[in-house]
């Protein structure tokens, strides 16, 4: 285990949340990503609203009194940070269309300790055409581990696979009930461009 997470010194942890946070290895690694998406941020976005949004997340996670409740302030926070300009030059981008009318964008960061943040994101342009407002748009945000290339993600009954063909290439999968804006689907081939 490090001996330091990126924002908390594990050699003497200050509170119960950094206790919890040094004793898991995903908590870790989610403490690194955000320490390095919130720096890239901080160059390439508003650094005082960046700065403003991480004060109140660092109030939301120490308010937390479990793992799951960590786990899940950071990886909002994560998301929220992939989606900033810093997030996008930070993380490694992959795109996918369909002849069904979808659009997806895979953001890939990581691995670090074995761990992926993922954010996947799709929109649907129906038959009647933007200009008719036929759009609708979903995704899915998450930490998730990393084993032989593959990575999974869940959402209610909702389970998709992501499985890295190559430095430029990942193969979405989507299994169950997964309950995106109507005609959304992630599933695809998705490619660096």
């Amino acid at each position: 285990m490090n001996a330091e997470a990126a924002g908390i010194d594990c050699a003497r942890p200050g509170s119960t949340v950094d206790h919890m946070i040094c004793r898991d290895q995903s908590l870790l690694a989610r403490d690194v990503m955000v320490s390095d998406l919130y720096a890239a941020a901080l160059k390439h976005d508003d650094a005082g609203k960046i700065r403003e949004q991480q004060r109140h997340w660092i109030t939301t996670v120490q308010s937390c009194s479990d793992a799951e409740c960590i786990r899940q302030a950071y990886d909002d926070r994560i998301g929220s940070l992939l989606r900033t300009k810093g997030g996008r030059s930070a993380s490694t981008d992959f795109q996918s269309k369909s002849a069904d009318g979808n659009e997806g964008h895979l953001a890939i960061f990581g691995p670090v300790d074995g761990f992926l943040a993922v954010s996947l994101a799709s929109t649907y342009v129906g038959p009647g055409g933007a200009d008719a407002g036929d759009v609708n748009a979903d995704g899915i945000d998450s930490v998730v581990p990393l084993t032989k290339e593959h990575a999974e993600l869940t959402r209610e009954a909702c389970k998709i696979g992501l499985d890295r063909l190559n430095a430029r290439t990942w193969r979405v999968s989507q299994a169950g009930v997964c309950d995106f804006a109507d005609g959304v689907t992630l599933q695809g081939t998705y490619r660096k461009e």
